[in-house]
């Protein structure tokens, strides 16, 4: 079994960073010798980690153009090779490798894009969440209950912050449309994803709602979220606010469960 191992070992060396130990286990034959029958191991390698790149990036790829496409993804393998059993997270680094490699804005982009990407697998691959908060479970919290409510979120659900447009320009590329000019804000703007069944929703939120949202999802009460809203929202006008950001993410099927701290 050691030899086993061992030879496994050498050919994964191989195929990895190019090791030449294991050209001595292959026997060369008339039709092609030990270097080429290994090659082509070699090549098929490099080939299937680039198309789950491609299909974890999908619209990066579209971006940059398949032949430049393809030189990214092996330049990145020689930096973050496959660590992994699973081909899942093989990509699970482009965002970092691509704003170390690129420069200046166009840096800056790309890793938000593939933060994006990146994002939109993670929440597909979430676990799913059988029971959910419905509207009509609102409706039996006791009044006097309020104030200590806290919320638990669903897995599925993931927040951005990005600088760039890169939502509609990814949309635009997945969808084939007319893809909008690159944008750049002069601030981060939240946006948030989440898995409603199979299908990936999206969208952007206005800074209360960002700010708000975050602290639900830290434990704060309902209490605590309507004090801090006060920065953007009138005092008579809070809790309704408030009780209106809860109904949006209860429509949009994000909450699990209501709690009392």
């Amino acid at each position: 079994m050691s030899h086993l191992r061992d030879l496994q070992q050498r050919f994964q060396d191989y195929l990895i960073d190019g090791s030449e130990a294991i050209e001595q286990d292959i026997i060369s034959t008339e039709d092609a010798i030990a270097e080429h029958r290994l090659g082509t191991y070699y090549n098929a390698y490099r080939i299937r980690l680039i198309d789950c790149l491609a299909v974890d990036y999908p619209a990066l790829e579209k971006y940059l153009g398949r032949e430049a496409f393809e030189n990214m993804a092996l330049d990145y393998l020689q930096h973050f090779p496959s660590c992994h059993a699973s081909v899942r997270w093989f990509g699970e680094n482009l965002p970092a490798y691509l704003g170390d490699v690129y420069r200046g804005k166009e840096a800056e982009f790309l890793e938000e894009m593939a933060r994006y990407e990146w994002a939109q697998t993670t929440v597909f691959d979430a676990a799913d969440s059988v029971h959910l908060l419905q509207l009509e479970d609102m409706a039996t919290v006791p009044v006097d209950a309020w104030p200590g409510l806290t919320l638990k979120f669903k897995p599925a659900l993931i927040w951005l912050d990005l600088l760039w447009n890169v939502p509609l320009i990814e949309n635009a590329l997945d969808s084939g449309t007319r893809v909008p000019q690159k944008q750049r804000n002069d601030f981060p703007r939240r946006w948030m994803l989440w898995r409603r069944e199979l299908k990936i929703q999206w969208r952007s939120l206005e800074v209360h709602e960002a700010w708000a949202i975050e602290q639900a999802a830290n434990g704060a009460n309902f209490a605590a979220i309507c004090e801090g809203l006060l920065e953007w929202i009138d005092e008579q006008q809070v809790a309704l606010a408030a009780a209106g950001l809860l109904k949006q993410w209860v429509g949009d099927q994000l909450v699990l469960k209501l709690d009392n701290d």
